[in-house]
């Protein structure tokens, strides 16, 4: 079976809009999105009806007075039902776990407004502010929406991940038979066809063959796995037939660990979110005891209404709709420019993460390398360099058989040929062989031919770093390939471009031999777990590292850091984790957007100061019963525009320093 059909990129692994039975996930996403929809149009039309009410009020108890107020009433109940549940579920979670959150900010100051608007309404004195409920929700739904759609996205690749490496076939006394893996005991033996994959952690009793371990290594090549060697579940056999010995029970394997730390580290909140919490802790008690005073103080100077209508009021303009104007405008304007740069995303949290962060960590395979490889080095014997065209024709046409990402390397150097062939065959693990124009060839590993390699030949490619391959004719060595990963294009640049930016640059990659050479630091041969830990260590030192890959293997160091990005071509389960995803996989793209987001970043802190101010001073204004309708409109319609302007008009030149 071909390697390019055993990937993770498999069906088992990746939903595709082409399979039946899996569900789109953006048919969900559109529901919510038109509920969305809905509540802002009621918002809008409360908005219009009651400054209309509050500039030229109709006649108290009129008949048209009844019908605007209560037409506002039922638009707020029915956003309530509508959009409300989580709000309010997560409200009284939090009374009940005796904590403050960002839920308990927005009920209040929805409560506020309710509360306060239908005072107004039942006594005919002060103004009304039923569209607050509306908003509230909406921008509260917006927020909880998208986090909820990338938490559940992951929760499913990491379980279509589970379930292609959840069945075995294991030998019993009734012959070989397929069984679930939570079933396979400690000493059972299994076996791996050609081209499948392999579910149990174990050493080879019998067999050998190329493994493709890049999903759980990052080594970019299919390495030769021999009887007595361990293999692990995440792996795949690529064209030999494997009986395993297992020694790792379901639930135990390298596999389940490495997603477990992924399951773990998916619900918990990120760095801005925490941050965000602890202000509340700080805020939503100074909302509370504001109002509280400013009913005490208005019981003693004025009458029971006037007290709790300016209570009410206070709470009412603490309601963070300006903060939450300020943000997600400029927020959604920054990741239009990101896309522009090359990085694609849906997750603000990434523009404060570039922004705030001094250390990039990379992936190297797959990542700064093509997933590809290239040959550097093609030697030829001098008993062959005259019959050169023939020997590359032959060649071609022996790896032409196969899509091994070594015969594809191969055969991307050779022009095409399509001679006559006869015998193939394929020796797991260490090539291929078959007849052409009456002549044996044989290409692989070293092991296919190891006596035929005469010593004064193979010290012209020591030198060589890369992987050889050896090509046979009748049993003669004929020709050496040595093969190298393929940087992408841009990685000359980025050295100069995060030096700029005063940001440290590392690779951690699991390959224990990288073949390129890089002009950044390397950490190799690391482990999943090992990857991880570089990360919160760089998170102690208060660096708040970002990482790039792509793999199976990136995914606890891409779930622990402050943001990561997968390229466009990574794996279902990286691309699920990271903030963004590079378009076309250019790197060059990441230098730049850091640049961009610490000067938005910058635009965006000077919005949220504005609108704190704004809020302070609303919640002055109320306090001392000053806060008159019409006043209270123009303040939310100047603040409203300055900040949309702000965040919308931000120009940025990518060439500057």
């Amino acid at each position: 079976m071909p390697i390019a059909d055993v990937k993770i990129t498999s069906r088992s692994v990746v939903c595709s809009s082409q399979d039946n039975d899996c569900e789109n996930p953006d048919i969900p996403l559109s529901r919510s999105w038109l509920r969305i929809a809905i509540a802002m149009v009621f918002a809008g039309q409360g908005m219009v009806f009651s400054l209309a009410i509050n500039m030229t009020p109709p006649g108290y108890g009129s008949t048209s007075y009844w019908l605007l107020h209560g037409g506002l009433i039922f638009s707020s109940l029915l956003v309530v039902c509508f959009l409300g549940a989580p709000l309010i579920g997560s409200t009284i979670g939090m009374v009940r776990s005796r904590r403050l959150s960002i839920e308990g900010l927005f009920t209040v100051s929805l409560l506020g407004a309710f509360t306060g608007s239908l005072l107004c309404t039942f006594t005919g004195e002060g103004a009304v502010y039923y569209e607050i409920v509306s908003i509230v929700i909406a921008i509260y739904t917006i927020g909880r929406l998208l986090s909820g759609v990338a938490q559940s996205r992951l929760v499913k690749e990491t379980i279509q991940i589970r379930e292609c490496f959840d069945s075995a076939l294991m030998r019993t006394e009734d012959g070989w038979m397929t069984v679930k893996v939570k079933n396979v005991p400690i000493g059972a033996i299994v076996r791996v066809q050609p081209g499948e994959p392999i579910s149990v952690d174990g050493i080879i009793c019998s067999g050998n063959a190329y493994v493709s371990e890049t999903a759980l290594t990052g080594e970019a090549l299919p390495v030769v796995r021999n009887m007595g060697d361990v293999v692990r579940a995440g792996t795949w056999s690529v064209d030999g037939l494997l009986d395993i010995k297992v020694r790792a029970q379901a639930g135990k394997r390298d596999l389940d660990d490495l997603l477990q730390r992924v399951d773990d580290q998916a619900g918990n909140p990120s760095k801005f979110e925490s941050q965000a919490n602890r202000l509340i802790q700080y805020f939503l008690p100074f909302v509370v005891i504001t109002s509280f005073l400013c009913l005490i103080y208005w019981l003693f100077v004025g009458s029971w209404i006037e007290a709790v209508f300016n209570s009410m009021a206070v709470l009412l303009v603490a309601c963070p709709c300006a903060l939450g104007l300020a943000t997600p405008i400029g927020i959604w304007q920054g990741l239009l420019q990101l896309a522009k740069i090359g990085i694609v995303s849906r997750d603000g949290s990434l523009i404060d993460a570039l922004a705030a962060t001094r250390l990039v960590y990379f992936d190297k395979t797959g990542t700064l390398s093509d997933a590809s490889m290239e040959v550097t080095n093609f030697t030829v014997v001098k008993e062959w360099e005259d019959r050169y065209e023939s020997l590359q024709a032959m060649i071609y046409t022996l790896e032409s058989k196969l899509s091994h990402p070594i015969a594809r390397s191969i055969t991307n150097f050779l022009p095409k040929s399509d001679l006559p062939i006869s015998n193939f065959k394929i020796i797991p693990g260490l090539g291929v062989t078959g007849t052409i124009e009456k002549q044996f060839v044989e290409i692989g590993e070293l092991g296919i031919n190891p006596k035929l390699v005469k010593g004064e030949f193979l010290a012209k490619i020591v030198g060589s770093k890369g992987k050889p391959i050896y090509v046979f004719i009748d049993k003669q060595l004929a020709a050496i390939f040595i093969l190298k990963e393929r940087l992408r294009d841009g990685i000359s640049l980025l050295e100069e471009g995060f030096k700029n930016l005063n940001i440290k640059v590392e690779v951690l990659t699991g390959d224990p031999n990288p073949g390129i050479e890089l002009p950044l630091i390397v950490r190799s041969g690391l482990s999943a777990q090992q990857k991880e830990s570089h990360i919160r260590s760089a998170i102690r030192n208060g660096l708040d590292p970002l990482f790039v890959g792509d793999g199976i293997n990136d995914a606890p160091a891409m779930t622990v850091s402050m943001a990561s990005i997968s390229m466009g071509s990574g794996t279902a389960l990286a691309r699920s984790i990271a903030n963004g995803h590079l378009v076309n996989d250019q790197i060059s793209a990441i230098p730049k957007a850091i640049h961009f987001s610490r000067a938005l970043h910058r635009r965006l802190r000077s919005n949220l100061i504005y609108a704190a101010s704004y809020n302070v001073l609303g919640m002055g204004l109320a306090f001392f019963g000053v806060l008159h309708p019409i006043v209270a409109a123009l303040i939310m319609a100047l603040s409203s525009f300055v900040v949309t302007f702000r965040a919308t008009y931000f120009k940025f030149n990518y060439n500057s320093n």
